[in-house]
């Protein structure tokens, strides 16, 4: 297993434990799923659910997206854009300062993570 290749990409198995453990990843790290999903596009807080439940099968609740993209916005990583002639939609973009704060915190869990995964392969028969 080379965790260091990008190209490296696990395949769901649809076993119970796989979707716990997803599921459990993407609640307990949500602002890191969001960051994935809206680093390089315009999207709507009901995209972004839409999206995470798409590529992972994982349910997230509209008022948990929300209160983290109104965080994210006022921490100045997101900033709100409206749709041409839909004033009620927003869509939530990235700031410039807030592209960097994002390219940054997803290196910095990539690598935790990297490193969690190596610890646990050396320990594996």
């Amino acid at each position: 297993m080379n965790l260091e290749n990008d190209n490296y990409v696990v395949q769901p198995t649809g076993s119970p434990a796989h979707n716990c453990y997803v599921q459990e990843l993407i609640k307990r790290h949500l602002d890191i799923a969001v960051l994935c999903v809206i680093r390089n596009n315009s999207m709507s807080g009901q995209d972004i659910a839409k999206e995470i439940f798409y590529k992972h099968q994982v349910y997230v609740s509209p008022s948990a997206i929300y209160s983290l993209l109104y965080s994210l916005k006022n921490q100045d990583i997101l900033e709100i854009d409206t749709v041409k002639g839909d004033l009620r939609t927003k869509c939530y973009v990235p700031t410039e300062k807030g592209k960097q704060i994002i390219t940054k915190q997803l290196q910095e869990f990539r690598e935790a993570l990297t490193y969690f995964l190596l610890q646990i392969n050396k320990n594996l028969p």
